[in-house]
C-alpha cells in the first residue's frame, strides 16, 4: 500500500521478504528512476505477522505493563520483535506505552511456517500488571485463517474423454487434494471432458473454444483469459492436443502442468497412440507417463513426476495404452 509506515503490520510483514537494499528502492522512489531498480523478493520465503496489543485496546486500556519474554521471542528462529507502544524505563525494562504494543513477524518456506514462528513468538511474550498476576496482553488467533484453508483453484485444458482429470475430481471430492477444479476448457466441442466438467456444477466454468479464424496466439491469448477470469491457480493440460504458444507458457510459467504417455526425454512431440507405439518400435523395455512443468519447448520442461510399466512381448500400442493410462491420474 502507498499510505504506509514503519510501524505499520503491514509493513513488517512485507519488509523482510524485500531482498532488494531498500535504501535503493526508496531512493529511485524520490528521483523517479525505480522503474530502473530491480526490485526482488526473497523466493520460496513467506511471512507473517501478529500483533500484540494491551488488553482492551482499541478501547480503554492499561499501560506502564511490564513487557516479559522479549529476548526467548527473539532468540527464536526466523522471528523479529517490532517495537509500536513501548518504552524503557529508569531501570531499563521494557514497558507498554500504547494500545498496539509489538508486532512479531515470523518467517518460513510456506505460509503455516510462518506462522507457526510467529504464534511460537508470541507465546513468549507477556504484558504483566502491577499484581503481577494477570496477564494484560491479547492478540488475535486467526491470523491469515482464510489463506491457510484456501484451496488451490485449477483449470483444465482438454480434448479427449479426460480420463486423466477423474482421479483428480476424485482427489479433491475426498479432501486427498487441497484443491478446486474451477474450469474445464477444450478445443473441441464434443469432448467428452466438457461433460465432466459440467458434473462439477454451474460454478465451475466449462467452455468450448473455436480456433476457427484464431492464430495460436489469438486462441492462447482467450484460454488464458477465461482461465485467469475463473481464478485458476494452476493449469493442468489432460489429452491436450494442441501445441502452445510462448506467450501462454511465458504467461503460465511454473503454474501449468501436462501429462505425456512416456518416459520423457525418450519420445517427446508425439500424441496418443503414435507414443505408445515409437516406444514399441524402439524396442523400450519400460514406459510410462511423465508429469512435467510447461514449457516452450514441448515436452521438454522440468520433470515433476513418472510412473512405469514394463512392455511385454508381443505388446501392441492400444494395449501398452491401456497399461499406462490409469497411471496418469494418480501421477
Amino acid at each position: 500500500e502507498f499510505n504506509c509506515r514503519f510501524g505499520d503490520p503491514e509493513t513488517q510483514v512485507v519488509l523482510p521478504l524485500l531482498e532488494t537494499d531498500l535504501y535503493e528502492v526508496m531512493v529511485a522512489c524520490c528521483d523517479g528512476s525505480l522503474d530502473s531498480v530491480d526490485v526482488r523478493f526473497k523466493e520460496n520465503t513467506c511471512a507473517a505477522t501478529v500483533v500484540c496489543a494491551a488488553k482492551g485496546y482499541p478501547e480503554k486500556y492499561p499501560k506502564g505493563m511490564e513487557i516479559t519474554g522479549l529476548s526467548d521471542a527473539n532468540a527464536i528462529s526466523g522471528v523479529k520483535v517490532y517495537h509500536a507502544g513501548t518504552k524503557l524505563d529508569e531501570e531499563s525494562v521494557s514497558r507498554c506505552s500504547g494500545g498496539r504494543v509489538l508486532a512479531v513477524t515470523g518467517m518460513g518456506p510456506a505460509l503455516s511456517d510462518a506462522l507457526e514462528a510467529s504464534y511460537n513468538g508470541v507465546r513468549k511474550l507477556d504484558f504483566v500488571g502491577s499484581d503481577g498476576n494477570e496477564s494484560l496482553m491479547h492478540f488475535r488467533t486467526d491470523i491469515a485463517k482464510g489463506a491457510i484453508g484456501k484451496k488451490l483453484r485449477i483449470g483444465v485444458l482438454g480434448s479427449t474423454r479426460g480420463t486423466a482429470l477423474i482421479p483428480i475430481i476424485e482427489a479433491c471430492a475426498s479432501g486427498a487434494l487441497h484443491a478446486e477444479i474451477v474450469a474445464v476448457v477444450s478445443n473441441k466441442k464434443d469432448a467428452l471432458i466438457l461433460e465432466k466438467g459440467r458434473t462439477l456444477g454451474v460454478t465451475v466454468t466449462t467452455r468450448f473454444v473455436s480456433s476457427k479464424g484464431l492464430s495460436r496466439d489469438q486462441y492462447d491469448a482467450e484460454c488464458t483469459a477465461i482461465l485467469s477470469g475463473a481464478g485458476v491457480e494452476l493449469v493442468i493440460l489432460v489429452g491436450y492436443m494442441r501445441i502452445l504458444s510462448k506467450q501462454f507458457c511465458d504467461f503460465w510459467a511454473g503454474r501449468c502442468i501436462n501429462v505425456h504417455p512416456s518416459l520423457l526425454p525418450k519420445h517427446a512431440g508425439g500424441m496418443d497412440l503414435a507414443v505408445h507405439q515409437a516406444a514399441i518400435d524402439a524396442g523400450d523395455k519400460q514406459s510410462g507417463c511423465t508429469i512435467h512443468q510447461v514449457t516452450e519447448e514441448v515436452d521438454g520442461g522440468p520433470i515433476v513426476v513418472q510412473k512405469v510399466v514394463e512392455i511385454a512381448e508381443g505388446e501392441t500400442a492400444e494395449s501398452l495404452k491401456a497399461k499406462v493410462q490409469p497411471l496418469e491420474g494418480p501421477a
